[in-house]
């Protein structure tokens, strides 16, 4: 359907679906397609400056501000020939740019139908393959195909004249850089983030894995007066490691919330299973377990649940990651004291190290690694240059890199995040919703200082405490994190006679992106499942199963 046909700019949507709308000014020049969900407006309003700016810098900061949700906004001023996009700060919906044969398509896919029109289909940019496969959280900013861009969340796109120049409105580093905000204001605005994605829906159904932050989504949407049908799904694997239902049935009970437990063996995952699927614009580091996938989609069918709901994002935005970084935010902020030098002691408590060791690191705290789960000596021609080179930082870390250590990790963690938006089979229909990665969930936790998120030697020790009321109290005083290495190195060993000969002969060797001599030990099921490469051998098989589809 057409929604839009300027002189210049042309605007094309699929046939709506839940939560999906067209928001245009009358007045002005500015579309905003997608979930707008209100902020600090009416509910369904658009801000005023929309209907009277003409700059379209002022008109989306204004939104960002504003509002939040699931969206892309279109400013297109028809005297200058020129288009201005924005990809709402949260990234939850895809989007990509392609230039091809003077035309700038800026579309939510690039689907057989759309390329076919154009009758021309982008390359593979093996450089950027190459990157990609040593940080494969980069896989939701950084295209593997040529010509092909994907817009950074936060970030203008002017197009015009053949041209694309950007401006930033938005970064997580900005709000990092704001007054510290208050913990205790959390859950007001967690809940209303629940609220607002659980919008409209009589059947939700919540990924229950029993850890913290799907806990705490379940509870922040059973504890409304207003809730609607909850089904919980909880997944157990067949294996040593990863098991928590213990904890998810007694998130379930304690809400009185129906639980579906659905096994699963090592033997049901197949990572080639990815063929199955339509091909994707990016290689998929989030949702390579289609068995995991498949089951929840289905499971929500068979419930009716137009909601999907994750606890994907809480380890960064709650801050799960412990150490001596927390006192060093700490110390730079207030100065030695009382508060530092307990959490020097906690910080040693959680990493099993000494204080001294703890407090050389906060006095000296080394830089975040880059590719941190590579193994250089893998690394083929192509890869090892760069490397040697030095990869690319996450345009969001470039910007943080004046911060504290520790808001530096967490801005590492969230730019990690944008692998959950996906297309997955969850996500089919816009129905899966990541509430921990809300703008409003995300900037309040950017401003709350790292030591009141992690107070003390527990995980997430702010957040167990501040929404304690929202968990029973296994999940709030339990003191593990979940952990699937072992499930996963058993699920990928058993494949071994079918992924070997895939990467020893795939693309990613003869591109030079990986070296086939280094990777050949990698391949041996006995030293796969005590050694733990499992996440990397994932990422290679993803990187190569994607390259097929686009070769």
């Amino acid at each position: 359907m057409v929604l839009a046909d300027d002189p210049g700019f042309l605007l094309l949507a699929q046939s709506p679906q839940p939560g999906w709308a067209l928001h245009a000014a009358s007045k002005g020049r500015t579309h905003v397609l997608g979930a707008l969900l209100p902020g600090t407006l009416p509910a369904d309003a658009l801000p005023a400056v929309l209907e009277t700016s003409t700059d379209p810098v002022e008109a989306m900061s204004a939104l960002t501000r504003l509002c939040w949700g699931r969206y892309v906004a279109f400013a297109h001023d028809p005297e200058r020939q020129r288009t201005s996009f924005l990809r709402d700060p949260s990234g939850a919906l895809r989007a990509y740019i392609w230039k091809v044969d003077g035309l700038t398509l800026i579309t939510g896919g690039l689907p057989d139908a759309l390329l076919d029109s154009v009758g021309v289909r982008p390359a593979i940019d093996w450089s950027a393959l190459a990157t990609l496969t040593a940080l494969p959280e980069q896989v939701g900013s950084t295209s593997a195909l040529t010509d092909v861009t994907i817009p950074l969340p936060g970030k203008v796109y002017h197009l015009g004249n053949g041209e694309i120049t950007t401006q930033v409105i938005w970064s997580p580093a900005a709000i990092a850089r704001q007054e510290p905000a208050s913990l205790a204001d959390l859950p007001r605005t967690l809940a209303n983030c629940i609220a607002g994605w659980a919008n409209g829906a009589s059947s939700v159904s919540v990924e229950l894995s029993g850890g913290l932050d799907s806990s705490l989504i379940l509870g922040g949407l059973a504890r409304r007066k207003d809730r609607p049908a909850i089904h919980a799904l909880n997944l157990l694997p067949g294996s040593t490691g990863g098991g928590e239902s213990r904890f998810a049935r007694a998130v379930a009970d304690h809400w009185d919330v129906p639980l579906v437990e659905v096994g699963i063996d090592p033997g049901e995952i197949e990572y080639l299973a990815q063929a199955e699927r339509s091909r994707s614009e990016q290689p998929l580091a989030y949702g390579l377990d289609l068995v995991a996938d498949r089951i929840s989609a289905r499971a929500a069918d068979a419930v009716g649940a137009t909601t999907i709901l994750s606890g994907q994002g809480g380890d960064a935005v709650l801050f799960q990651p412990r150490g001596a970084h927390i006192a060093t935010d700490r110390l730079r902020a207030k100065g030695p004291g009382p508060t530092y030098w307990r959490l020097l002691a906690a910080s040693a408590a959680s990493t099993d190290r000494s204080i001294w060791s703890v407090l050389w690191q906060s006095l000296r705290p080394a830089p975040i690694r880059v590719a941190p789960n590579f193994k250089p000596a893998l690394a083929g021609p192509l890869l090892r240059a760069q490397l040697e080179a030095g990869l690319p930082l996450h345009p969001w870390m470039e910007e943080a890199k004046p911060l504290t250590p520790g808001k530096r990790l967490q801005i590492a963690m969230l730019s990690n995040c944008q692998i959950f938006h996906a297309p997955t089979l969850t996500s089919a229909g816009l129905r899966l919703a990541h509430p921990m990665l809300s703008q409003p969930v995300v900037e309040h936790c950017l401003r709350v200082p790292t030591w009141e998120l992690v107070p003390d030697e527990r995980d997430r020790g702010g957040a167990r405490d501040i929404l304690a009321d929202w968990l029973p109290q296994a999940v709030r005083d339990r003191r593990t994190k979940g952990e699937a290495t072992g499930f996963y190195s058993r699920a990928i060993a058993l494949q071994l006679d079918r992924l070997g000969p895939l990467l020893r002969e795939g693309h990613l060797v003869q591109q030079g992106i990986i070296d086939r001599a280094a990777l050949e030990p990698m391949l041996d099921a006995e030293a796969l499942l005590w050694r733990g490469d499992h996440s990397l051998l994932a990422t290679l098989v993803a990187m190569e199963t994607w390259a097929q589809r686009w070769a």
